[in-house]
């Protein structure tokens, strides 16, 4: 009986271990995706960018009906930039930073009550 329940644990610990791998693997492929989009989205910006300086600069030699286009790329600028800084949120929401010691700014494990490096005491995160 005893040894049943030994492997009923231990098969119970390796589905556990399985989920926490399987969860690690699809954070870091949604990660990646998320950074891909980011990649893409500032690509695009920099074009709005580049083009934006050719028009000032056609306007500046005095070329006429340009300031709708260049409205249009401005706000299209603003709303890449937008976009880039919610996906940088969700990336933050799957890979939370680590804590830091406000004493030494040494990186702390998750759950530490006190930093490894200096013994400062780690003062509690708000609840979510």
């Amino acid at each position: 009986m005893e040894i049943l329940k030994k492997v009923s644990e231990g098969a119970k610990s390796i589905s556990e271990g399985a989920k926490s791998i399987g969860k690690k693997s699809s954070d870091l492929v949604e990660t990646a995706r998320l950074k891909m989009e980011i990649s893409k989205l500032e690509k695009e910006m920099e074009n709005n960018i580049t083009a934006l300086g050719n028009l000032v600069y056609l306007q500046y030699k005095g070329d006429e009906g340009l300031a709708e286009e260049i409205d249009r790329l401005l706000l299209s600028t603003r709303s890449l930039e937008s976009d880039i800084a919610d996906i940088t949120e969700q990336i933050v929401k799957i890979n939370p930073k680590p804590p830091v010691c406000a004493s030494c700014h040494e990186e702390l494990p998750q759950n530490a009550k006190f930093c490894c490096n200096c013994g400062a005491k780690v003062p509690e995160a708000p609840a979510e």
